[in-house]
């Protein structure tokens, strides 16, 4: 089983490539990876407004169910927590079972709780060319995919077979009624054998941090980045600029730092450098964007990114991902200082 296989020495091995949306199979019946199943995906973004706000979201879907979703307001103070605009409830925002309807190759999204329903209205509707995310008058969202920017990542193997793609994409719309002047987002989505739990696979097993940048330039080309940092020298790693092959690497190909500070009895990571293909990348944390799965051993910092000896851009989002503190917000858990 997969919570007695040791990751840390099992030497696993991706398969790391970079696809363009429009050849996705947006359905949950993707066969992209041979025998197995998409059984989550996560809408998400990072957004600033016209009123001088930060906001983080994430909505988790599955087959037949959509049972987690975060709306909260990031804080330029890394110690102190978000406020929180939604969260799961049933004064908040839809939760319960769902039907996929398909029409003229759109997945969009039906809300089989009627009761539910009535109280909150959503629409979520997904193509190979736009995300559609609207709730209530709080979110209303068009996630649109960079050129060839969904890192997709094939992690066959004992204990099981795993795949991963995630969908880097331009954001525009508005939150709390403000106009969206900036941000990034995606679409991502992870698959495992039947029988198995997404949130148990070996895909789980191996986090420890993720990080997911964009940035724009005065010239108006976009840049992009996806790294995640596991166990036993897990590492993969993604870096796009519009209109250039992208880079791609994997496991030792990967050199990582991360630094944290501590403030009375909390820690949690501040800077972070990652290297691959020649370049390297860093990240400096600006807000603070934890959420409700913090009580689950998941923690968010917003940040920027910039490439060492590159141009300084414009402006640039990041999210760094930490997998598993300890609750209370101390060190430990699978994420920790590297470097």
């Amino acid at each position: 089983m997969t919570s007695k296989f040791e990751v840390s020495t099992a030497q696993i091995v991706p398969d790391v490539t970079m696809v363009d949306a429009s050849r996705q199979d947006h359905s949950t019946a993707d066969k992209q990876f041979p025998g197995l199943h998409n059984d989550l995906l996560f809408l998400w973004a990072m957004v600033d407004t016209a009123d001088g706000r930060r906001y983080e979201l994430v909505r988790t879907l599955s087959a037949s169910a959509t049972f987690d979703f975060t709306l909260h307001e990031c804080h330029p103070d890394l110690w102190e927590y978000p406020r929180t605009v939604r969260i799961p409830g049933e004064r908040d925002l839809y939760w319960g079972p769902i039907i996929w309807l398909d029409r003229h190759g759109t997945r969009t999204v039906f809300q089989a709780n009627v009761t539910m329903a009535a109280k909150h209205s959503m629409t979520i509707a997904l193509s190979p060319e736009k995300y559609v995310w609207k709730e209530e008058d709080v979110i209303d969202v068009l996630l649109t995919p960079l050129p060839s920017n969904v890192t997709r990542i094939d992690v066959p193997g004992p204990p099981d077979d795993v795949g991963y793609t995630s969908s880097g994409c331009a954001v525009s719309g508005t939150i709390e009624g403000s106009e969206i002047v900036g941000g990034y987002g995606g679409l991502d989505r992870m698959y495992c054998l039947p029988g198995i739990s997404a949130q148990i696979s070996k895909m789980a097993h191996l986090e420890h941090y993720w990080f997911v940048w964009g940035a724009i330039f005065d010239d108006g080309h976009w840049e992009t980045g996806n790294a995640m940092l596991g166990a036993g020298g897990y590492a993969t790693a993604t870096f796009h600029r519009q209109g250039e092959a992208p880079l791609v690497a994997t496991n030792d190909e990967v050199d990582a730092k991360v630094l944290w500070e501590t403030k009375g009895d909390v820690s949690q990571p501040h800077l972070a450098s990652i290297s691959f293909c020649g370049r390297t990348f860093d990240f400096q944390a600006t807000h603070n964007a934890a959420a409700c799965a913090a009580a689950l051993g998941i923690a968010w910092l917003h940040g920027t990114v910039r490439e060492q000896g590159g141009p300084e851009p414009t402006n640039s989002w990041s999210t760094m991902e930490v997998i598993q503190r300890n609750r209370g917000g101390r060190e430990g858990g699978r994420a920790a200082p590297r470097g």
